[in-house]
């Protein structure tokens, strides 16, 4: 089976030759996520190949996470960070220049505010990325979620991933994180929209594996089927959880998932959405199935 992580954070340490930038965001986690750090993980746990998500803490550069992309062929690829406010739109045309580049990952610091989700306050965007066949993973939450409708219909062709389902960024013990979950069901109706799958152990308080969630993960499985859901354990940033716990929920605790349904979870959707090489050349995931 091919296993794609689709959300691993990657990115080098704040550093006088290389400080982050002053946007307001606070980050209290590993002062640096390298390939030299996840591969032993990734071999030891069966995970043929991730799709960094660059920090937004670390800044709009893309380039060390598509270098470490070429210098391991095949096992990373790019969700790469694109500023929606640097009046140089002409950057989006070249997305794909770099053979490494699999998409978009829109995450924004909160200063930046939350319209950038609104399909008219960036129209341009959402028109280039349909344009172009850029895949967008969308870091949403709650009630934002409602306003992918607007954007899958207006650009039927573009490729949008609803980060962790959709739920809410907080504190299991003061919030409930699952407040909204019912409002990603209406936009199964848009064939172009998947959810990610992901972060699951950031939800909840419970040990693993999570039992008190499986009825509404079910619901989610129910709803959108294997072929729209990808996993990603977001490991170098969710709390309480090893990397392993978090593959094997899926991989192994989940009875109503199929052997051809984590086939899919795991690895197929996502490498048929975002393109991904196949091992043996091409990117024909459809065809293979």
């Amino acid at each position: 089976m091919f296993i794609l992580d689709t959300q691993i954070h990657m990115f080098l340490a704040n550093t006088p030759e290389r400080p982050w930038p002053d946007i307001g965001e606070k980050y209290s986690g590993k002062p640096e996520s390298t390939p030299e750090q996840i591969l032993p993980q990734m071999d030891e746990l069966g995970i043929d190949a991730t799709a960094i998500v660059p920090a937004i803490w670390a800044g709009n550069d893309n380039s060390p996470q598509l270098a470490w992309s070429a210098q391991y062929p095949g096992r990373f690829g790019v969700m790469g960070r694109f500023d929606l406010w640097d009046p140089n739109r002409e950057r989006i045309e070249h997305w794909f220049d770099d053979p490494w580049m699999r998409g978009i990952r829109m995450s924004y610091p909160e200063p930046r505010g939350r319209d950038w989700i609104d399909v008219d306050t960036f129209p341009w965007f959402w028109a280039a990325a349909e344009r172009l066949g850029i895949p967008l993973m969308l870091l949403i939450y709650g009630p934002e979620v409602r306003k992918v409708a607007a954007i899958a219909e207006r650009h039927p062709d573009l490729r949008m991933i609803v980060d962790h389902m959709g739920l809410i960024i907080g504190d299991p013990d003061t919030q409930d994180l699952w407040a909204y979950i019912d409002d990603i069901f209406p936009l199964v109706k848009y064939p172009n929209v998947y959810m990610k799958f992901s972060a699951i152990p950031d939800y909840t308080n419970e040990p693993y594996p999570y039992p008190s969630l499986t009825p509404t993960l079910r619901r989610v499985y129910d709803v959108y089927g294997p072929r729209r859901l990808m996993w990603g354990s977001d490991a170098t940033r969710v709390r309480g959880a090893t990397y392993r716990e978090i593959l094997d929920h899926t991989r192994y605790t989940l009875d109503f998932l199929s052997e051809e349904d984590k086939v899919w979870m795991l690895g197929r959707t996502a490498a048929t959405v975002l393109k991904w090489p196949r091992p043996e050349g091409g990117f024909e995931w459809e065809r293979s199935a």
